[in-house]
C-alpha cells in the first residue's frame, strides 16, 4: 500500500479495533442483563425492568459495531465457486467493483439512518419501558456504517491496485 493511504488506513483500523472492543462490551452487557433478568424472574419473582428493550437496542448495536471488523478480516459468508474460474486479475477487479457497490449502498444507508435519527430527535422518541431516547442509537449506527464504508473503500483500492499490478 502506498504511503498516502497507509496513515488513514491505520487510523481507520484503530477505529475498527475500538468498535470491536465496544461490540465485545455490548455482548457482555447483554449477557449480564439477560442473566440477571432470568435470576430475578425465577428466584425473586422480580424481573429487571426494560430487559427486552435493552436487549433489543444492544443487539442492534452489537451487529453494527461488528460489521467493519467482519468485513476487514473477510469473515462474511461467501459463495465463490463461479469466481474461482476467472483469472486472478479479473477476480481482483470484480472484488474491487463489488467493494464500490458496497460503499455506495452503505453511504445511502448511513445517510438514511442519520436522517431518521434526526427525525426521532425532533419528535423526542423514547423507548416504552425505560424512556430512553432512540436517536443516539441511530447516530451510533450511522457512524458505524460510515466506518464500514471506509473499510470497503480501502479494500476496493487494494483490490484495484492488485488487479493493475497483476501481470
Amino acid at each position: 500500500m502506498s504511503e498516502q493511504y497507509s496513515k488513514p488506513e491505520k487510523i481507520l483500523n484503530k477505529i475498527v479495533d475500538i468498535q470491536q472492543v465496544l461490540a465485545n462490551g455490548v455482548l457482555l452487557f447483554m449477557m449480564a442483563i439477560i442473566t440477571f433478568d432470568v435470576i430475578g424472574r425465577n428466584l425473586f419473582k422480580s424481573p429487571l425492568k426494560g430487559t427486552y428493550e435493552m436487549t433489543e437496542l444492544s443487539s442492534a448495536l452489537l451487529v453494527f459495531l461488528a460489521l467493519a471488523i467482519t468485513h476487514r478480516v473477510g469473515d462474511h459468508i461467501k459463495i465463490d465457486f463461479l469466481v474461482d474460474h476467472f483469472s486472478e486479475r479479473v477476480r481482483k477487479f470484480l472484488f474491487g467493483s463489488i467493494e464500490i457497490v458496497i460503499t455506495v449502498v452503505l453511504l445511502l444507508m448511513s445517510n438514511h439512518i442519520f436522517e431518521n435519527g434526526l427525525r426521532m430527535m425532533e419528535r423526542n422518541s423514547t423507548t416504552t419501558d425505560l424512556g430512553l431516547p432512540v436517536y443516539p442509537f441511530l447516530f451510533i449506527i450511522s457512524f458505524t456504517l460510515l466506518i464500514f464504508m471506509l473499510t470497503s473503500v480501502f479494500k476496493a483500492i487494494t483490490y484495484f491496485r492488485l488487479a493493475v499490478s497483476e501481470k
